[in-house]
């Protein structure tokens, strides 16, 4: 995952950790520290997204569209580098974007 962390620089990719533990996260950030993973992560304490996306076990690995569509799931880890997973990607981040997300965007 770091390692498709840092491979989607400002290409409108985000590659992310989300705990479903009911605790408060600790152990999770723990890990990320320890093996120096640096991409974002959430903590769903309460599940709430884990039941939104039918989340059936940990690991499990979601891509999702802009629109927050999920366009594939497995259980367990993914590798992030195998060729059609990048070319998912890829065409994913090639799509347009929709006149109601150029609108979302903030102004500067």
């Amino acid at each position: 995952m770091q390692k498709a962390h840092r491979s989607y620089p400002e290409k409108d990719v985000v590659v992310m950790t989300i705990s479903l533990d009911g605790g408060d996260g600790a152990p999770v950030k723990k890990f990320l520290d320890e093996h120096k993973y640096t991409m974002p992560s959430a903590h769903d304490k309460g599940m709430a997204y884990g039941r939104k996306i039918e989340a059936r076990g940990v690991p499990m690995t979601y891509i999702i569209d802009r629109d927050q569509n999920i366009v594939a799931r497995g259980m367990g880890p993914l590798d992030l580098d195998r060729p059609d997973v990048r070319k998912m990607i890829q065409t994913l981040v090639a799509k347009p974007q929709s006149k109601a997300e150029l609108r979302a965007e903030p102004l500067t």
